[in-house]
């Protein structure tokens, strides 16, 4: 009986942990891109208003 909690235990650890990691990585991933946007903002405010302006002529 003792071995099955100690399974039941480690399994439900396991998924945490594995769980854990998936939502920092996600997190992270986020992260970067927005810190990647917002540094490349000016660029693509140039490019898009370059194309907003020669399309409305």
């Amino acid at each position: 009986m003792s071995y099955w909690i100690g399974v039941l235990l480690a399994t439900i650890g396991a998924s945490l942990i594995l769980g854990a990691l998936a939502f920092v990585s996600a997190l992270i991933g986020l992260l970067v891109n927005a810190m990647i946007v917002l540094m490349c903002g000016p660029l693509i405010d140039g490019v898009a208003g370059k194309r907003g302006r020669a399309s409305s002529r």
